[in-house]
C-alpha cells in the first residue's frame, strides 16, 4: 500500500478481442483447483488496463492464485483475498519461491525415509520373470446385488467392453444380469463390499511397458494384512468426521464418512508416512514446498478416483465415489506431482518479480484495505450452486487442520440454508467493498458463468447496486472444456469476463430493458448470417453440433450490457433452435435460415 499511494495509470476502454488461454502449462498443472484460470490469460489482461508495468492489484475470491502468479510473473503487486484456508495455503505456495534444488533435494529426503513402508506397501512379483517389482495401482470394484434376481456378484467381472483401441474400451452403463439374464443399469444396482480386481506393474518388458494382471495369493494376502493391521502413524492422518453437505452426503451415504476412510488402509499408511516426514523438515518454506506437493494429491489417492482404461484420474468439483476405483501408487503420484511443481518452479517461479500477499478473510469485509487504494481487480467470484467450496476443499482442509467459515460463503446451498437471495446479498456486500477500494476511473474484472438466469440476475443486481458500470463482456476461452461440459446438455461453457468501470463522479443505474427475450435473441442471430458456431468432440464420442454454449456466452455478454432480460441456458438452447434451422448452401458450408 504504500508502495502504492499514486494511482497507476488506467487504460479508457475495454480491449477490443476476447481471451483465450490454455491449461496445459507447467503452472497450471503443479496442483489441482477447482476453477483456476490460466495465468497468461489474466496477465493479458493486466498489461491492458496497467500499461506502464505497474500497480496494485487486488483479487477479492483469490481461490489459488491464479491472479498472483500472473501478476508476479510480469511485473506487477498483488493482494489475494480468500475466505477457504485450503485455497490460501495454496494460493502462498503459487505465489511463493524457492530454489528448485533445494524442492528437489527436500522431495529426494521424503522418498528416501519411507523406502521401506514403500516397498512393504506396493510389492508384487511379476508374472514373466518372478522378480520383486513395484505396484503402480490397482483396480478395486464393488459386488453388487441384481435388483432384479438379488443375486450378487463382482461388477468388473461383467460390465466391461473391449475395443479394438484402448481408448474405445468401456465400463457399460446397462448389461445383463450374470443370474437371470435380465438388464440391469450400473447406477441402479446396490453396493455391498469393494474387492481388488486387477493390478498394474513395470517390469521385464523393456522397463516401459505396462502390465496387467489379476491379483495373485500373495497381494490378496498383502491387501488383507494391511487392511487389518494398518501400517499408519498415528497422529498423521486425520480423522475428521464429514458434516453433512451437497458434496459430502454421498460418500457419506457408502461408508466414507470420516476422511480416513477416504483411502484404502495401504494408502492411508503411505499418506501418513510421508506427512510425517514432511513434519519433520525444519526449514519452514521447503516443508510447505513439500505439503504443496502432498495436498496435489487430492482425489486421485482416494476411493473417489474411477478407473479409466486409458490412465489417469479426474480431480472433479464434487465427491463421487465409483462403482469401479483405481487405488494409485501414493509415492509415483508423489514423485510426478512434485516434478510438475519443480517445472513451475524451474520456468514461472524464477522469473517472478512482483510482490504478492495471501489474506484469509471474507471478501464482504475488506477492512485492511482504505479507500480508492486499489489500481485493478481481477477476480473469479463464487458461481453460484456450481461449486460447493468448503465442500470440495474439506478433504485439504483435515489434513491441514483448519477449516472455512462458511457463514461469509457466497454460495447457494440448501444444507447451509442459503438460496439465490442470500447469495445475492454477499455479492451485494463484496461488490460494494470492491468498489470501495478501487480508485475512481479503474476497472474490476469478473470471470463468470453459469447456466440460471437467476444467478446472473443476481450477480449483475450485485455489480450494478455497488456502483460499477458493465461496458463489456468477453468470452474467456479456457481451450478446454470441462468433462460436465461435455456430458450434461444442461451445462453452459465459455467463462464471461466482464469488463466493469467504476466511473468517476455519479453514475445514474439504467433500468433493465424489457425487450422480449426471444426477439433479444433473433436480434442477436442476425450476427452469424454465414455459419453458427460448432463444437468437435475431440474426446467424447459424439457428432459435432451448434455450440450453443458459446452462443449463449455471446449473446449474455450483449444482455448484461444492455440490462436485457436473461434466460436460463436450457431455455436459451430451446428458442435458438425454434428461431433458427441450419441448412447446407450450395457450397456445402452451414448456414441458418429463419423459420
Amino acid at each position: 500500500l504504500l508502495a502504492h499511494q499514486t494511482g497507476a495509470r488506467t487504460a479508457t476502454d475495454p480491449p477490443n478481442t476476447g481471451m483465450s488461454a490454455g491449461k496445459n502449462t507447467y503452472t497450471y498443472d503443479a496442483h489441482t483447483y477447482h476453477t483456476k484460470i490460466p495465468p497468461q490469460g489474466i496477465a493479458e489482461l493486466l498489461a491492458h488496463y496497467l500499461p506502464e508495468g505497474s500497480g496494485l492489484i487486488l483479487d477479492a475470491f483469490a481461490g489459488s492464485g491464479m491472479t498472483g502468479v500472473a501478476a508476479r510473473a510480469t511485473g506487477y503487486d498483488s493482494i489475494l483475498n480468500e475466505l477457504s484456508p485450503a485455497a490460501c495455503f495454496i494460493a502462498n505456495r503459487f505465489t511463493s519461491s524457492i530454489d528448485p534444488t533445494l524442492f528437489e533435494a527436500g522431495v529426494n529426503a521424503v522418498l528416501d525415509a519411507t523406502r521401506d513402508i514403500r516397498r512393504q506397501l506396493y510389492t508384487t512379483k511379476c508374472r514373466e520373470c518372478g522378480r520383486d517389482t513395484e505396484i503402480l495401482y490397482t483396480v478395486w470394484s464393488y459386488r453388487v446385488l441384481c435388483n432384479h434376481c438379488e443375486a450378487e456378484f463382482v461388477l468388473w467381472d461383467h460390465c466391461r467392453k473391449y475395443g479394438t483401441r484402448v481408448r474405445e474400451h468401456k465400463i457399460l452403463t446397462e448389461f445383463p444380469c450374470p443370474q437371470c439374464k435380465a438388464t440391469v443399469k450400473k447406477s441402479k444396482l446396490r453396493r455391498t463390499n469393494a474387492v481388488p480386481v486387477l493390478l498394474g506393474y513395470k517390469c521385464c518388458r523393456g522397463g516401459q511397458q505396462e502390465i496387467t494382471h489379476p491379483l495373485s495369493v500373495e497381494d490378496v494376502v498383502l491387501i488383507e494384512k494391511t487392511e487389518q493391521h494398518p501400517p499408519v502413524r498415528p497422529g498423521y492422518f486425520p480423522q475428521t468426521r464429514l458434516p453433512d453437505g451437497i458434496n459430502l452426503r454421498q460418500p457419506a451415504r457408502h461408508g466414507l464418512d470420516s476422511i480416513d476412510k477416504f483411502y484404502t488402509s495401504r494408502n492411508l499408511a503411505a499418506m501418513s508416512h510421508i506427512w510425517q516426514a514432511i513434519h519433520r523438515v525444519d526449514d519452514m518454506n521447503l516443508a510447505a514446498y513439500l505439503a504443496f506437493a502432498f495436498t496435489s494429491l487430492y482425489q486421485r489417492v482416494t476411493r473417489l478416483s474411477e478407473f479409466r482404461f486409458w490412465g489417469g484420474s479426474g480431480n472433479s468439483a464434487r465427491f463421487n465415489v465409483p462403482y469401479i476405483s483405481n487405488e494409485t501408487n501414493v509415492f509415483l503420484t508423489f514423485e510426478r506431482k512434485a516434478k510438475t511443481i519443480l517445472d513451475h518452479l524451474r520456468t514461472t517461479a524464477a522469473n517472478y518479480r512482483g510482490h504478492s500477499i495471501v489474506i484469509r478473510g471474507s471478501a464482504t469485509e475488506l477492512d485492511y484495505l482504505p479507500d480508492n487504494s486499489i489500481d485493478l481487480i481481477f477476480t473469479d467470484p463464487p458461481f453460484g450452486a456450481n461449486i460447493n467450496y468448503s465442500e470440495m476443499n474439506f478433504l485439504w482442509e483435515s489434513w491441514l487442520g483448519t477449516f472455512t467459515d462458511i457463514a461469509q460463503e457466497a454460495i447457494i446451498n440448501k444444507v447451509q440454508g442459503k438460496n439465490v437471495m442470500a447469495y445475492q446479498n454477499l455479492m451485494t456486500a463484496s461488490m460494494r467493498e470492491c468498489y470501495r477500494v478501487l480508485r475512481p476511473g479503474h476497472w474490476m474484472l469478473l470471470v463468470f458463468m453459469n447456466s440460471s438466469k437467476e444467478v446472473w440476475n443476481a450477480l449483475r443486481e450485485a455489480v450494478n447496486s455497488a456502483g460499477f458500470v458493465i461496458k463489456k463482456g468477453d468470452i474467456f476461452d479456457k481451450q478446454h472444456g470441462t468433462f460436465k461440459q461435455f456430458v450434461s446438455e444442461n451445462t453452459a461453457g465459455f467463462d464471461l469476463v466482464l469488463h466493469c468501470q467504476k466511473p468517476i463522479g455519479h453514475h445514474a443505474t439504467s433500468n433493465l430493458d424489457q425487450v422480449e427475450t426471444a426477439a433479444s435473441i433473433r436480434t442477436f442471430c442476425t450476427h452469424y448470417k454465414e455459419s453458427l458456431p460448432k463444437q468437435v468432440y475431440l474426446h467424447v464420442e459424439r457428432d459435432a453440433e451448434i455450440d450453443y454454449r458459446k452462443l449463449y456466452s455471446e449473446w449474455l455478454s450483449t444482455s448484461l450490457i444492455r440490462q436485457s432480460q436473461l434466460v436460463d441456458f436450457a431455455e436459451f438452447r430451446r428458442i435458438m433452435q425454434e428461431i433458427a434451422v441450419v441448412v447446407p448452401d450450395d457450397n456445402g458450408h452451414r448456414i441458418h435460415e429463419d423459420k
